[in-house]
């Protein structure tokens, strides 16, 4: 069974109020969902299929090895996670297990090749919070380790390895979502990629609102150096109906991919959101 995705066109029940008077958002509905239905499939983070994504900038354009690149290509992801284990932290908590691929396809050349896909499996812990910040109610809070790599060998082999928390704050329609994460360590003569976490940064930090015709929201990443890079991802989603939303992205700057980590580009991506995760 997969459950919805997070939004009022989900059909999903009003908020209801926690114990502590919290008034808690259909994130919370869910994460208690999950705890009573084990073993069921929800998004982790977002789906959706970006069947035109526009290079903006062509001195920015990724380099593949392997050859020349269109710089129009389709460009899908796919995010699921299964919980385990619930309970583990309090009655309203649970394990799971996730993974996110994310595939960019050069469909619009003669061989049609997927020049490059990322994979993410990662084990978690979600449980539901009762603190205030700001005026803003921390509903969610997540604890994990993930591996992220392209799958690819030698030369071209891109991977690291992390360990993050993550919290999630609302009020009324507006939410914030902290990511902060420490890169575990490899050995230097192992390590394909000892700078990576200077241009994917140290964190996540993402803003948005989410209404009954629309969500928006914008991604900031940084590594807080002296040598400054990060990257800027804007969103926008509308419903098309069902259960499917319109999709509008915009990316500006570093870990576009991981194959192109270290090159700073610029997209504009138009398709569809399937599921907007937790």
């Amino acid at each position: 069974m997969i459950r919805e995705s997070f939004g009022s066109e989900t059909g999903l029940a009003a908020p209801s109020r926690g114990s502590a008077g919290i008034a808690f958002s259909d994130r919370a509905a869910l994460v208690r969902g999950v705890v009573d239905d084990r073993l069921s499939l929800i998004p982790h983070k977002r789906n959706y299929l970006l069947p035109a994504v526009f290079r903006l900038d062509g001195d920015s354009e990724p380099v593949d090895p392997d050859g020349e690149i269109s710089d129009t290509e389709f460009e899908f992801q796919l995010s699921v996670q299964v919980p385990l284990w619930s309970g583990v932290i309090g009655e309203d908590s649970f394990v799971s297990l996730a993974y996110t691929n994310r595939s960019y396809w050069q469909a619009y050349t003669a061989s049609a090749p997927v020049r490059e896909s990322n994979h993410e499996p990662e084990l978690l812990v979600t449980w539901l919070s009762d603190w205030s910040l700001w005026g803003f109610d921390c509903v969610t809070t997540q604890v994990g380790i993930s591996h992220q790599s392209n799958g690819r060998g030698d030369e071209l082999s891109r991977s690291w390895n992390r360990i993050y928390s993550r919290f999630v704050f609302e009020r009324d329609d507006y939410f914030v979502s902290f990511k902060p994460w420490y890169r575990i360590p490899e050995e230097r003569e192992g390590d394909d990629n000892p700078h990576m976490d200077r241009y994917l940064g140290n964190f996540e930090l993402d803003l948005g609102y989410r209404g009954d015709f629309f969500s928006t929201s914008v991604m900031v990443r940084n590594n807080l150096r002296s040598d400054n890079r990060g990257a800027v991802e804007m969103r926008l989603a509308f419903p098309l109906g069902g259960h499917i939303s319109g999709y509008l992205r915009y990316f500006n700057g570093y870990g576009e991919s991981l194959i192109n980590y270290d090159r700073s580009i610029q997209s504009i991506g138009i398709g569809i959101e399937l599921a907007r995760g937790l």
